[in-house]
């Protein structure tokens, strides 16, 4: 089986969003794209996703990013006592957020089941029939 990502609609869209939002940043001869994807990229990361409700650091790192403005500011950080006790931690939010994550994506794609179903035709062929 080949690969094609360009025929995968989540890599479509998300090729549509970097293109999107780099358009708003980058000059009119458009060189200086490439100093903005690091930048979009963070931002990327740190936003929740529309079906998951989690972000995309969350689910890979099991906390949220903490940014400059995070330290700065004073965003309380949860220091664990152990080491074991940060992987028992993570272990467990991890757990948590996948089989949440799970279910979101179950939920959403039996959404898009039922959208798709109340507009599709169906054809009911019997032996013999012309097609």
């Amino acid at each position: 089986m080949a690969l094609h990502p360009e025929c995968d609609g989540m890599v479509k869209r998300f090729i549509r969003t970097i293109l999107n939002n780099l358009s708003l940043f980058v000059s009119k001869n458009q060189t200086d794209w490439d100093s903005h994807l690091t930048l979009f990229l963070l931002s990327y990361r740190k936003a929740d996703d529309e079906v998951t409700g989690s972000t995309p650091a969350e689910l890979l790192f099991g906390r949220t990013l903490r940014l400059p403005c995070d330290i700065l500011f004073g965003r309380p950080s949860n220091t664990p006592s152990s080491p074991n006790e940060y992987l028992n931690n993570l272990e467990s939010y991890l757990d948590s957020v996948y089989t949440f994550t799970r279910e979101r994506i179950n939920l959403t794609s039996e959404r898009m089941k039922t959208r798709y179903d109340t507009r599709a035709t169906y054809h009911h062929f019997k032996e013999g029939d012309q097609v």
